[in-house]
């Protein structure tokens, strides 16, 4: 079994192959933004045809090419899904595990003001 890495390690050994996952290693250089693995990040997804929306969740790890999310704050990460140009589900869930390959953006510092 391939050895669990933080998203820093990850960085350093060239893990991440899409060019998006590649951006959280290029903030390490931001030094106002802080540590980008411990902030509230937002991460859109593609799920059988549908576009997905993981909100208020945290970069955990990275482990075989998927990407380990957990609720930030001990709170829950909202999963939206949206098909159609329309929200057609709400879930909430203490952690998800995404596929590296699906991921389309991740939004650092990201709030939900939308109900």
């Amino acid at each position: 079994m391939e050895e669990i890495l933080n998203t820093e390690d990850a960085v350093k050994k060239d893990l991440f192959t899409d060019p998006v996952l590649n951006a959280i290693g290029e903030l390490k250089a931001i030094k106002d933004f802080g540590d980008p693995h411990g902030h509230c990040v937002a991460v859109e997804f593609e799920c059988d045809g549908c576009c997905k929306k993981a909100l208020n969740a945290r970069i955990l790890t990275v482990v075989d090419e998927f990407l380990i999310l957990v609720a930030f704050d001990d709170g829950c990460i909202l999963i939206k899904t949206i098909s159609g140009g329309q929200l057609v589900e709400k879930e909430i869930a203490k952690a998800i595990v995404i596929p590296l390959e699906r991921v389309c953006s991740i939004e650092f510092g990201a709030v939900q003001v939308d109900p």
